[in-house]
């Protein structure tokens, strides 16, 4: 079966408003967990931790490190993914990383890359390297955004949230976490003003985003 991805996409939309009696299905959340798993990362370093939220309790907690205008999408959508970052990715992960492909391909780790490797990370200052490392993390957010609309599941990105004091209420900084971004997943209310057919999506026209050079 073929997916017109440009439909798709053209009807995809940053859900405002979610339905708080219709949860999304279980296996539905269990192929976004995979895909999460699944997602790419520069040097394959995998840099971050995922949390999937639908307690509804500790999603109530989640309003109070909120701006305003997500407050209720914390309480509305069934799933809350929280996208966390490292703070302490070393030469020692690297080396985690190389020998778990080595192991998955049974085969010798490949000396020669992981000194590359080490030589890449050498190369970048500690804040250098904490911004790499959060980078890596919008790579799985929009392969879920992706994923969630295929699965005919509605989606919020959200960077609306207070990270110190989310990091706080999870106690991220004892894991050596710290908090990027949120996803809400759910269902939409019929009656969300931001649907695409009552406000119509706003893109700039091809010529103005991209350039071919054949």
């Amino acid at each position: 079966m073929t997916v017109d991805i440009v439909k798709l996409l053209a009807n995809r939309y940053s859900t405002k408003v979610f339905d708080p009696a219709k949860a999304a299905d279980e296996e539905k959340i269990e192929i976004l967990k995979e895909t999460l798993r699944l997602a790419p990362s520069s040097i394959n370093s995998q840099p971050w931790h995922f949390f999937v939220i639908s307690n509804a309790e500790y999603r109530q907690k989640l309003v109070d490190v909120c701006w305003d205008s997500n407050k209720g999408k914390m309480t509305s959508a069934s799933h809350i993914f929280i996208f966390a970052a490292r703070t302490d990715f070393t030469l020692d992960d690297v080396k985690k990383v190389e020998e778990l492909t080595a192991d998955v391909r049974n085969q010798p780790v490949n000396e020669q890359r992981l000194g590359y490797l080490n030589n890449y990370l050498n190369s970048m200052e500690p804040a250098e390297r904490a911004n790499w490392v959060k980078h890596q993390v919008y790579l799985p957010l929009g392969q879920l955004l992706m994923s969630a609309a295929l699965l005919d599941l509605d989606s919020c990105p959200i960077e609306g949230f207070h990270p110190e004091e989310l990091d706080q209420l999870m106690g991220l900084n004892e894991k050596s976490l710290t908090s990027v971004a949120m996803v809400a997943i759910g269902h939409r209310d019929p009656e969300d003003f931001n649907q695409p057919d009552r406000a119509i999506k706003a893109r700039f026209p091809m010529e103005d985003v991209l350039t071919e050079i054949r």
